[in-house]
């Protein structure tokens, strides 16, 4: 059984509709339509608010469908690869605000200190970058 099938089952030995089930979780009956005819799937969460509404497994809803337990993985990885891509950001922003900052300080060592310090996270950006962009060539893929 997969996924579609069910949210089919479980909707139907509920006695619900799918305008009343998308209710439950705050989705519209489209919503509800699309994930029993496997168009796109639930997130996680509903998932999660499903199995605990009906007292059904998460287990016994995902058993079966390869292709749902992948659209989590992705979607895993690619909630990895955002965070990753903010910490690259902000270095990256961060160290080029440092330099710009001390642009127009007064030559000192703080000023040393600071440029140093903002090199070290742009180049720590950059070398974080590499790793990323072949890791979203890999997610791509």
């Amino acid at each position: 059984m997969n996924i579609g099938n069910a949210i089919t089952e479980i909707r139907k030995t509920q006695g619900l509709t799918q305008e009343e089930f998308g209710a439950l979780f705050h989705v519209t009956r489209q919503t509800v339509s699309n994930w029993e005819n496997e168009k796109n799937y639930p997130d996680l969460q509903i998932l999660v608010n499903i199995s605990d509404q009906f007292n059904v497994s998460l287990d016994q809803l995902l058993k079966s469908d390869q292709q749902m337990i992948l659209q989590i993985d992705k979607e895993r990885s690619l909630g990895k690869l955002r965070r990753e891509k903010k910490i690259i950001d902000f270095l990256n922003g961060a160290g080029t605000g440092l330099i710009l900052g001390c642009l127009y300080s007064p030559d000192t060592w703080r000023k040393a200190l600071t440029i140093t310090i903002a090199i070290i996270m742009i180049i720590t950006g950059n070398c974080l970058k590499t790793k990323y962009d072949e890791k979203m060539e890999k997610y791509l893929q």
